[in-house]
Order: C-alpha cells, then structure tokens, then sequence
C-alpha cells in the first residue's frame, strides 16, 4: 500500500473544503451511498482509496486478482451476498458476494471486471448484473470486501505462490526509457525462428478451413524447429523446445507424430505433447502451463495451442470482449515463457475473410500462415515480420501405413510434401483486388467437378469476396476484375453456346 504523505492529507483537505455542505442521504441496502452526489462504488482515486485502507489499482494488483478469479466459478447462485456464513462455514452460493467484493475496491475497471467474471455463467444476463452491481452498499455495518474473495480462492487452491513477476512500481524503476537515434541503432536484429517465415519471439497463427491439412502442416514445421532443419526452402535458425497443446483432435495426434518420425527418421527430444484441457480465459491454467513448461527447461521456445477455439470454450470469438481477453492471456503467456506463441485457428464460413473471429486476432499477429484446403493444397505466408508476404507453397498430403489395429484393419496416418508439379504455375497477380478475386474463383472451382464455371457464376463468386465494395457496385467491379484476370492470362475463357465459361489458365 502507498504511505499517506502531507501531499495527500493537503488534497483531500481541499476537497472537503470546496465541497458544499448538504444533508447525509438516507441509505438504502439496494442503492449506492452517496457523497456530493458521487456514489460510493463508483471509481475513486488513488488519494481516496489509500485514506480509506484500500489498495490502488495498478498493473500488478490487476494480475493479482485475476489469478485468484479464475479459480472461483461464477456459474453458481446468485446468494446473500456473503462468502461465509455467521459461523464462517464457506457459502455454497455466492456469485453476488463476488460482485459486491470486486464493488468494493472501487477501482475503474471493477465494474469491467465483475461482468466478465460474470458473463462466464450460462445464467449471466445483463440486466441482473446491472442490478446486483447497483445494489452494494458500502455503509452496511458488514459490507463484504475483497479480502473474502482472496481468502475463497486460497480455499479453492489460489497461491500467491504462482504469481506472475509483476511490474515494478514507478518509485523502484522507472518504465518508460528514451533511446537516442544511436541507442536505437544499436539494438539487435529481430531475430527469427525459421528465416522469412516466423519470429524467434511474438505472436503467430496457422489457419484453415476444416480438412485443409493445417494440423499436419503445423506438425510439419514444428518437427523442423525441434530439428533445427530445412523446412520448404527456409533456414531454420535454432533448434527451439516446442510444446504442442493438442486440445482438438486428440487421438489422431499420435499416429500423426509417428508418420512425421517413419518418414524423417528422427524423434526430437525437446518435443513434447500436452493433452490436458486449456482455457485461456482463465489465469489459474496459464499460470499452471507455464509452470509445468518451466519445470520441464521449454520456455523461450514454441507454444503451440491448437485450436484456439478449444483453448476459449463458450466465449464468442466474434466480440471485441471475448476476444480481447484471449489476446491479453496470449500476450500475457508469451511474455512469462519467452519465444512464440503459435495458436492454431480455423476460418469462418467465408474462407476469403481469413482468421475466423474478430479483427482484433489479426491485428494482434506478428506473423500468419494460411493453410489452403482442396486439389492444389497450398501454405500462403500471409503476413511476415520484416519479410515478404504472400509467398506460396504448393504441397500434397502422403499417406503411410503404420500398422494394423485389432481388428488386422490398415492404421494409416499422412505428412507434408512439396507439391513440385506446381512450382511453375504462374504466379499470383499483383493488384490486391486482383488476388482476392482471384482467390474467390480458385475456391469455387475446387469444388467444381469438370473445374469451370460461367461467367455469371464467376462474377457472383468475386462480388462476394469484396467486401469493402458498396454492395450496388460489387458485380460491375467484379466483371472488371474477372476481365483483367482474363486479360492477364491467369484465366482462360471460351463462349459455347452464346455463354460465356472460364477455367484456370
């Protein structure tokens, strides 16, 4: 807690003075008490929460009551508002005790903070929290605090212990520096993991639709960080321990790996498997997975969660909220390992939109692999960090026998090759409408049986895929589109009775 110094006695002396006198409400157990008009579980300052004994908020209080909410489940009844009954036996009901105690801290994202704890009940509904929030009373004789939520999670296996390594207060260090232009210059190259591909150290992504093989291709790229070997042509810069949180998929896992090592004729040792469930929503299992890849010398090297979607359950990967969280607890778990945080992701009911989910995913990636499904499987290096984007590597999945099973049927698993027949395809266009569209018409005749469609079809494929378009132009910028595709040669075209068909040039 911060010492109260003169300054602080000086400030709110000064308060009390220009405050105008008036007579003290009557208080109500379902309102707020009220101050000059300012109710008391509204956000106050640091100078009033130190003179009422109450910890200000800050970095590392914020991480302290995170880790100690994630052990206590919101999804439970709605109770008195206590955690212990007279008789200090633990109450089974309490999620209005959870409420009012994060009420009474009285910092600014209390409130914030509240709701998302509560939205994690399938009973949470907005207008019920409005209210349980609104009803603390900070003038009942026993107004509940947050000691007794810090005391409920150490009952339910919180530790201090396990605490993340906090920030340091601005009296111990200060955290901003400033770098001359010569300081600056003299910081290392960003360094790499695999050359042009991913960084040593950051956020990244492989995604794809369902059955796009992005499992075998993470798999595949991985065994060759673990390795330190050549992987499609890029240099593979170290060696790094990588850890692979198999949440989805979980039994073809194993046939998978052992595909990789019959084929390869290697078995890295700092290749481990986690297949316990994950939920990143919650502090308590991040502090656990760092706990148990620090304990096994894996940190600085590779996290691998596939699939995200697994990783969140129940949250709505469309909502700034949601998705918010798991972007801080991503950020919050590479910054405790160190290394890359790889997240394995699937796309949303329109492939050309890419990352399934909210904006805020992409934005948030130091690099994103996507994994393109169909006849002409393909790894398209969306976005690298201080490399070239858009760099496209055909490849087709091989199959192995690895043995039989119980019943003598084959068990067969496959892995990643390079797809040589078409490494002098001709390459993508330049104009980035262009590739969209052209993207747009590559999806559609994959699932095409004699792999051409009419020009109406074409257009209504294109006009889909431009999103950013006012919808009453859409058809006549895709028909321009698909003329210059035409035009270019990546298209080839011919009129059979009086209609217009197009194919893959």
């Amino acid at each position: 807690m911060k010492p109260i110094t003169q300054e602080m006695l000086t400030l709110l002396i000064q308060k009390l003075q220009v405050a105008k006198p008036r007579t003290a409400p009557q208080v109500h157990l379902n309102k707020g008490f009220d101050i000059s008009g300012i109710p008391i579980n509204a956000p106050m300052d640091d100078v009033t929460l130190v003179l009422m004994g109450k910890q200000s908020e800050s970095p590392a209080e914020i991480v302290k009551l995170e880790s100690a909410m994630a052990f206590i489940s919101s999804d439970t009844g709605y109770g008195t508002g206590r955690f212990y009954d007279s008789n200090g036996k633990a109450e089974l009901d309490y999620w209005l005790a959870g409420v009012w105690a994060l009420a009474s801290l009285g910092w600014p994202s209390s409130k914030e903070a509240a709701r998302k704890w509560s939205q994690t009940s399938s009973r949470y509904t907005e207008e019920g929290f409005e209210k349980a929030w609104n009803s603390y009373n900070p003038a009942h004789p026993n107004a509940i605090g947050i000691g007794s939520l810090y005391k409920r999670a150490k009952e339910l296996g919180w530790s201090q212990e396990n605490l993340p390594v906090q920030v340091q207060s601005e009296n111990e260090q200060l955290r901003f520096n400033l770098l001359g232009i010569d300081e600056l210059d003299a910081l290392p190259l960003t360094e790499d993991l695999i050359k042009g591909v991913l960084p040593k150290h950051g956020i990244g992504a492989i995604y794809g639709p369902s059955g796009s093989g992005k499992t075998f291709v993470a798999l595949d790229l991985l065994m060759a960080v673990a390795c330190q070997s050549e992987w499609f042509g890029y240099k593979v810069k170290k060696n790094a321990p990588v850890t692979y949180v198999g949440l989805e998929g979980k039994s073809g896992i194993k046939n998978r790996i052992k595909a990789w090592r019959l084929k390869n004729n290697a078995s890295p040792s700092n290749f481990k498997v986690i297949l316990d469930r994950l939920d990143l929503r919650k502090m308590g299992d991040i502090n656990a997975l760092v706990l148990a890849i620090r304990n096994a010398n894996m940190a600085g090297g590779v996290v691998v969660i596939d699939t995200l979607n697994q990783a969140t359950p129940g949250a709505d990967e469309n909502s700034s909220i949601d998705m918010g969280i798991a972007i801080s607890h991503l950020q919050h778990l590479q910054e405790l390992l160190g290394g890359l945080v790889l997240i394995i992701h699937h796309t949303g009911k329109n492939p050309l939109q890419g990352l399934r989910g909210h904006s805020s995913l992409k934005a948030a990636l130091d690099a994103n692999i996507e994994v393109i499904g169909g006849d002409k499987k393909a790894i398209v290096l969306e976005k690298v960090k201080d490399g070239e984007d858009g760099q496209n590597h055909p490849f087709r999945l091989a199959a192995h026998k690895l043995g039989v099973d119980s019943d003598g049927d084959p068990i067969t698993s496959c892995t990643v090759e390079r797809d040589c027949s078409l490494l002098f395809t001709k390459p993508e266009p330049s104009g980035s409408k262009q590739k969209v569209a052209l993207k747009a018409i590559k999806r559609a005749l994959a699932n095409s049986t004699d792999k051409r469609m009419t020009v109406e079809a074409a257009v209504s494929e294109i006009a889909k895929s431009l999103i950013t378009t006012p919808s009453n132009k859409r058809n006549n910028s895709a028909r321009q589109l698909l003329g210059s595709l035409t035009a270019g040669g990546f298209l080839s075209s011919e009129l059979i009775d009086d209609e217009g068909w197009i194919w893959l040039a």
